[in-house]
């Protein structure tokens, strides 16, 4: 991915999380990932929590690769022949069959094996619960939204069957990661969704300078590239060749209340404290030395991280901390 590309997904990112850090406002990340908790509950007493949604635009030619291939692969039908697709890893899969089945999650990674049949017909039910939801909540959120009402479709064996059937100009990739159980894993759903025409967000009860637009809606959409540094280990690089996913890299305890926020030339910007905030992952910016740190006054205490103390601020995001090597 090339360095503008990813500052595009950055601003997406960014935005999205001050849009969803806001219980007033509405955007389709938030959309799925309230839909997608509420539907988990309501139709198999699961207990999911969304850590991040991840929203990028990708072109026909790359919108198949960008689904990847492990886990269940599912084509969705929806009005007047809208086509999208979506798929669960191994083990968001192992989960949702898990808590039919046995009706816990069992925590632990679950070994990859071919999706079948019956694993489809069984994760249907909470897919088209939750594109209903989500239809409802853009439509109280956005004027003029056009509900997709895209239903579980067929399972798809073969990805590259999905290229002949996904003819859109271009699409939405929504990644999303879930703690299920909560903690006995977790799993990543990826959903590709045609690009919506343009709609207007409702603006009702929101304050004016919240809805204008101007030049602090241009700053704040402007690329900037942090990085969360929870710790910084020394391996060789043999032990980095070594790796393999799932892995742990065991750190100091200390590294949830010292980690730190670098720019892009990895100098220091601030120290920061580890936590979430309306079920986004955060970072707590601590007071620098000689004073706080300026900026919006700082959320309640019940959705901040524990350490943080005044001249703080909390800023919601969607990438996982780096432990740096």
């Amino acid at each position: 991915m090339g360095s503008q590309d990813q500052n595009s997904v950055i601003r997406r990112k960014a935005r999205a999380a001050r849009d969803g850090a806001d219980p007033r406002l509405m955007s389709p990340a938030k959309a799925l990932r309230l839909s997608l908790a509420q539907a988990a509950d309501t139709h198999f007493d699961l207990a999911l929590n969304v850590a991040t949604v991840e929203q990028m635009r990708v072109p026909p030619g790359e919108a198949v690769r960008s689904l990847g291939e492990e886990g269940l692969l599912v084509l969705l039908d929806g009005a007047q022949g809208a086509r999208a697709a979506l798929r669960l890893d191994p083990q968001f899969l192992a989960a949702l069959i898990e808590v039919q089945t046995t009706g816990t999650v069992r925590p632990g990674v679950a070994r990859n094996r071919p999706a079948t049949p019956t694993d489809a017909a069984m994760v249907a039910p909470l897919f088209d619960a939750l594109f209903e939801r989500f239809d409802e909540r853009m439509a109280e959120g956005f004027e003029g939204h056009v509900a997709r009402a895209f239903r579980f479709g067929d399972r798809i064996e073969e990805p590259r069957g999905l290229s002949l059937v996904l003819t859109e100009r271009d699409y939405d990739l929504f990644r999303i990661t879930a703690d299920l159980g909560p903690g006995a894993k977790t799993g990543r759903l990826d959903l590709l969704l045609p690009v919506a025409a343009s709609v207007t967000r409702k603006t009702e009860g929101v304050p004016p300078a919240r809805a204008a637009h101007g030049i602090r809606e241009v700053t704040l959409s402007a690329p900037v590239v942090l990085d969360t540094v929870m710790a910084r280990v020394n391996l060789t690089l043999r032990d980095v060749w070594a790796f393999r996913p799932g892995q742990i890299v065991p750190l100091a305890r200390e590294a949830l209340s010292s980690a730190q926020l670098v720019g892009t030339g990895g100098h220091l910007v601030a120290k920061v404290h580890l936590g979430q905030i309306n079920g986004w992952r955060a970072v707590r910016l601590l007071a620098a030395e000689g004073g706080a740190l300026a900026g919006p006054e700082a959320p309640d205490a019940a959705d901040s991280p524990p350490g943080g103390g005044t001249g703080s601020q909390i800023v919601p995001y969607s990438g996982s901390a780096q432990a740096r090597a």
